[in-house]
Formats: structure tokens, sequence, C-alpha cells
């Protein structure tokens, strides 16, 4: 995995725009590029992360280890995972102190956001706390390898590809980490609503506005229709190579392999299925555990096999 400068240097002009909409200074307003490190006492460089934080806490430790790990599984699994690494990684002890912290140094107005993990394209930086979930962890750090590896990724993609890797369990097998992924996330089927069985498949695909009106959730479900119907990793392999194949319009129905008149029955039977289990989809955050033996005991427990929704065989897929 090598730097991707040149690319990161031209989508970091688009991820600036949202400096105005987290109520953050410009840059220049906030004087030189280092003045944000000055308050953490503490600090260690990883592979791909240089993590500055205030006490030394098992919990800092696992993060670092965690994210290390989350970025080799990006890598392997999924696509290309280069990027102007070391990522900085400001850790503050608490939610308290992360909002003293960024209306300090970042001149932040109104409400802090309820996320408390977010990115500083011009710092190569993210900022965020001790206690910050996993899940969030993984949807924040999937962002700028995304916009960076696949620049021409569709704009549902953008949210709902990153929000796809919120939801995991998984183990650590010696120093390697092993996530399953394909769970619902049960607060955002939740948030969809009445509408989840009527979604418009057309109009997401085609919406313009990452935060428009089509939130993460919608686009979410998205990117778990493709990775049930095995086609999620074929479509990010295909926007990584920058060619769509000839006879398609759009990455969503290249990977399909089908025109998207021809995948929207798949699309509504999908929904009907999630529409008449959400009431039952109840799952604990997202976790690690420390070795598969105890991993299989807590699948066990939390029933996690009937819930994960795994490919489908290729003589099954649509």
């Amino acid at each position: 995995m090598g730097e991707g400068g040149s690319v990161l240097r031209s989508r970091r002009s688009l991820l600036r725009s949202a400096l105005p909409l987290l109520g953050l200074a410009p840059l220049s307003a906030r004087g030189e590029e280092t003045k944000h490190l000055r308050l953490f006492p503490h600090n260690q460089r990883t592979k791909f992360f240089h993590f500055y934080y205030m006490k030394e806490t098992p919990l800092v430790q696992e993060m670092m280890r965690f994210a290390d790990a989350f970025v080799r599984i990006i890598h392997r699994q999924f696509f290309t995972a280069d990027y102007a690494y070391p990522i900085q990684m400001l850790v503050l002890e608490n939610r308290e102190r992360l909002e003293v912290y960024l209306r300090k140094e970042f001149k932040m107005k109104g409400p802090v956001p309820e996320f408390t993990m977010m990115f500083i394209p011009e710092l190569n930086c993210f900022i965020t706390e001790e206690g910050t979930g996993l899940g969030t962890i993984t949807h924040n750090l999937a962002h700028p390898l995304l916009e960076t590896n696949l620049p021409l990724h569709p704009v549902w993609a953008t949210q709902g590809v990153s929000s796809f890797f919120e939801k995991f369990y998984g183990y650590w097998k010696g120093e390697e980490l092993v996530l399953e992924f394909g769970f619902q996330n049960p607060w955002r089927l939740q948030a969809i609503g009445d509408e989840l069985p009527n979604l418009n498949l057309r109009q997401i695909l085609g919406y313009k506005e990452p935060l428009g009106r089509f939130s993460g959730s919608e686009q979410r479900l998205v990117a778990m229709f493709m990775w049930r119907q095995g086609k999620l990793k074929p479509m990010l392999k295909l926007i990584e190579k920058g060619i769509p194949p000839e006879g398609y319009q759009t990455w969503f129905e290249a990977a399909m392999g089908k025109q998207v008149a021809d995948i929207i029955p798949m699309w509504k039977t999908y929904l009907a299925e999630v529409a008449a289990d959400r009431d039952n989809v109840t799952l604990p955050n997202s976790c690690v555990l420390p070795d598969e033996a105890t991993y299989r005991q807590y699948a066990s427990l939390h029933k996690l096999d009937r819930r994960q929704e795994l490919p489908l065989p290729p003589e099954k897929q649509g």
C-alpha cells in the first residue's frame, strides 16, 4: 500500500467542503498545521496511523491495534487501500473533553455532532474519543480510503459502502483481525420507517447529493443488497479499475450483470424480507473478541448466524 498522494490531493478539495457543515474554522484561521497537536502528551506511530492521546489506557492501545488491522482487511478483501499514511488520530479521554477541544482548537460553533469521530482532510487527521465504538471507527476510516482509491464511485456509495463496514463481529487470530460482515444495523432500519418496503432503487442510484434526500441508512441497504447477491466486492473492483463494461450505464448494473429494470423485482423481494424481519433485528454493538473460541461462544449466545446475510451461492444469485 503506497502513498496515493496525487489522488488524495484532488479528493481533499471535495472533502474540504465538509468543514463549514461541521462549524469548523478554515485551516488558515487556525494557524500552523501542527498547532492542534500541542496539547497531547503522548504519541505513537503505527503502520498506518500516528496516534496522539492524553493517557496511556487499554482503550487507546486497542484502538491502535484495531485501526491498523482494519486497513489491512480493506486492502486484502475489498479494494486497494493506498493512502498518504500516516493518518493522524487524535484521541481525547471522553466526549466532554472532545467538545472542549473542538471549540478551543477548531473554533467549533453550535452543537457538536452526535457522532464522536470526524475527519479534517486539510490535516489528514481524525479526531475522536476513547469510548468511540468500533463500528463508528470502521465507517469513518472507510471514507478517505474510498475517496482516494475509488474516486469514480457513485454518489450513493459514499455513505452506502462506508456504512456497510460499521456492523460486524470478529476476533483476533494472533495479530490478524478476522471480521464477519453482512449484518443489518437495527437503528438504521428503524430510521427508514414505513418507507422501507417501498424504497425506489432508481432514485437512490441516481441521486446526486450524498447528504440529501436519501440518508446513509437507505444507501446502506443498496450495499447490503449487493452483498447478499455476491456483487459488492465485484462492483468495488470494477470501480477501482475505472472502466465499466460496455452495455451498462452504472457500476451497480455492471456488477449485477443486469439492467436496473431487471434488478428491481429482486430489490423489492429483498426489501420485503428485510421489512418483515425488521422488528426481530436486535444485535449488540459491533465488537471483536480475543480469540476464535470466545467468538464462537459469543456468536452462539447472540444467534449471530440467524442475523448474518451471507452472499448467495452463484446458482441463486440474480
